[in-house]
């Protein structure tokens, strides 16, 4: 299973990194403008975000609007392996992978709601998801409140009919790409539902 999981997200990556940056932008806008009509998104108080790398669907547009809206924005920090606390024009470091992070920042509690968005290399339709590899994410959404929903923000063509799946892995709540927002059924390998299309083809 490693082995299939290694190789899967290889491939992912390098078809990502090769996207044109035209296509990232407008991919990226069209993920944002789905997930601003999304009901959980719109009624939270707290954001859990991320900051983007290697042609990940970007959050950071997204960035002043929550804080402006006076939601709690939250970013991973990985080497406390935690999300802290981060407001637009606060300092950032370079940390594990070369990925940006909050240089410091209040603690997310571990109990509460919130909406998590969550970068992915590749998911399936029961909400497996293909990460970086580190497993951070996993770990972390483990000790969170299960009342926090977790929207993978992706591409359609990171589909994959099924994904290998270990017992720790953390599943995902809904998918939002450039075309849809896609509700995941954990249980069973029954078709998700689609909440809404439109969008780009790429």
């Amino acid at each position: 299973m490693k082995d299939e999981k290694r190789a899967l997200r290889s491939a992912l990556r390098e078809r990502r990194r090769g996207l044109p940056a035209a296509v990232v932008e407008a991919a990226g806008a069209a993920v944002c403008a789905q997930l601003e009509t999304f009901p959980p998104y719109q009624g939270t108080r707290t954001v859990l975000a991320y900051i983007a790398a290697e042609n990940e669907v970007s959050t950071a547009p997204l960035f002043v609007e929550i804080v402006a809206s006076g939601r709690e924005l939250y970013l991973p920090q990985r080497v406390g392996e935690q999300f802290v606390r981060w407001r637009p024009g606060e300092p950032l470091t370079t940390g594990p992978g070369g990925i940006s992070e909050p240089l410091a920042g209040a603690p997310l509690r571990p109990v509460g709601d919130a909406v998590a968005l969550v970068p992915v290399v590749g998911w399936d339709e029961r909400g497996t998801r293909l990460g970086r590899g580190g497993g951070f994410f996993d770990r972390i959404f483990s000790r969170l409140s299960p009342g926090v929903v977790r929207v993978g923000l992706v591409y359609e063509f990171q589909q994959v009919a099924e994904l290998p799946r270990d017992p720790w892995d953390v599943s995902l709540d809904y998918v939002i790409t450039e075309r849809r927002i896609v509700r995941c059924d954990h249980a069973s390998r029954t078709r998700p539902t689609s909440l809404q299309k439109g969008g780009l083809q790429l």
